[in-house]
């Protein structure tokens, strides 16, 4: 049966990087520690669907959303658990190899979608597919980082927006890229972490 809902995925910045400069073993340890971060805050009415390397995907049907900012609390807490995880690994790090010295170089940024969806069982799980699934996922190639200097952001297609109400949210500024095969996405960017709910101006 077709569903609408919303899809949340979470990217690790840095996360290709960050393995070749590391020592694997360590790195390992501190990208699965990264991953549990996560995990231990993604609750209902999140579901996740697969992890993909340096990424999560969740989908959450909408008739179990509330308000918008609900949803958005959720997202702020993932991101608030990765960046504390961070934080305590710098503080009290394993030991002083290059994989402990590289953590500073991770970070976290978000994808926010909303369409329809199938779910499909492979295995011992459910896996969501379909166009909608495929527009998140090219989300994540774009620019945002070069015309604004964020790394740490949350990028939410129109729609999603639209249909949670935050179209107005002054978190979010305009923000457009063209897809091949899929044409120009209309979207919003916010800032996450200690300036979250800040705007701030693309840079020329």
């Amino acid at each position: 049966m077709i569903k609408k809902g919303y899809f949340i995925i979470t990217d690790i910045t840095g996360y290709t990087i960050f393995l070749t400069e590391s020592e694997l073993d360590h790195a390992h340890h501190i990208i699965h520690a990264l991953f549990e971060s996560q995990l231990d805050v993604i609750g209902a009415p999140l579901q996740i669907s697969n992890f993909q390397g340096d990424a999560i995907l969740c989908h959450v049907p909408e008739e179990t959303v509330g308000k918008g900012d609900h949803l958005m609390q959720q997202v702020d807490a993932i991101y608030d658990a990765f960046s504390a995880k961070i934080v305590e690994m710098q503080i009290d790090p394993p030991c002083g190899c290059n994989a402990c010295a590289n953590i500073t170089m991770l970070d976290l940024k978000m994808f926010m979608h909303y369409g329809e969806y199938l779910v499909k069982t492979v295995g011992d799980s459910d896996e969501i597919i379909g166009s909608d699934v495929i527009t998140a996922h090219r989300m994540m190639k774009n620019d945002v980082p070069e015309k604004t200097g964020i790394n740490s952001y949350l990028l939410a297609k129109d729609t999603a927006l639209k249909n949670l109400g935050l179209e107005n949210d002054s978190k979010f500024v305009s923000y457009s890229q063209s897809y091949e095969h899929i044409g120009e996405v209309g979207m919003g960017v916010a800032q996450l972490g200690s300036s979250a709910g800040n705007p701030f101006q693309p840079q020329s």
